[in-house]
């Protein structure tokens, strides 16, 4: 029959949604920091369902430190997010210019030119890719640097996860745009995008779930409620 602490960690675990390894690592730490709270209540003389019960006890309610290792996990689901993007977007808009540059849109032209509305098209779609690489980039170092020195753990998170699904979409749509308004253009190229561009828009809708439910600053914990300070490094939210 399961224990006091056996059912605290498993309560804390449902709660939980994010990197499963982190996950798993976030309730080793708390298994661990319960069991030798048992071990020293035992040495206290009491027995052990009474000191699973008072280490319970003692670390604190399952609803707050949920929340304060939710953020942990949404920002880190939403940096891997963020770099799916970077990667995906980037290997595409490189790919289409390379194939730009070796004249491959004559593929589709034949000896037509294109005309000033698909050319500035073209140029616009070029351009919203090139600003959503560099936010890409930004949205990087933001779910790294930023929200651990500023603090902005949830917004950044929601912010990445729209962000990616704006840019996926916009990218696939203007891409097949661009292909079947040629002469004698053909989408069937754009559906080997297809996998990739799902695996950002399921990554994004992760990162928005893990980030659904608004969480207290870290920190706002009393140390004994279980506050993160009492469990050690391992909680950096570093994958």
């Amino acid at each position: 029959m399961a224990g006091a602490v056996d059912d605290y960690v498993h309560a804390l675990g449902q709660r939980l949604r994010g990197p499963r390894r982190l996950r798993i690592g976030m309730l080793t730490e708390v298994r661990e920091a319960l069991t030798d709270a048992v071990d020293a209540c035992r040495d206290a003389g009491l027995s052990t369902p009474e000191a699973e019960e008072r280490a319970v006890a003692e670390f604190g309610p399952i609803p707050p430190l949920a929340e304060e290792f939710q953020e942990l996990l949404a920002a880190a689901r939403g940096r891997r997010t963020a770099w799916l993007l970077l990667v995906v977007i980037g290997i595409h808009h490189g790919l289409s210019e390379v194939l730009g540059r070796v004249s491959a849109w004559h593929q589709d032209w034949g000896t037509a030119a294109p005309g000033p509305a698909y050319l500035v098209f073209a140029r616009f779609t070029d351009l919203f890719v090139e600003v959503a690489l560099v936010t890409a980039v930004a949205a990087v170092v933001a779910m790294g640097w930023g929200t651990r020195r500023l603090g902005l753990r949830l917004p950044l998170v929601r912010a990445t996860a729209v962000l990616s699904t704006v840019v996926v979409a916009a990218t696939f749509a203007a891409g097949t745009l661009l292909t079947l308004l040629a002469p004698a253009g053909s989408a069937v190229g754009q559906l080997i995008w297809i996998a990739p561009f799902s695996a950002v828009l399921v990554s994004a809708r992760r990162t928005w779930t893990a980030a659904r439910s608004p969480a207290p600053p870290l920190g706002l914990l009393a140390p004994d409620q279980g506050s993160l300070s009492n469990l050690g490094p391992r909680f950096d939210p570093e994958p």
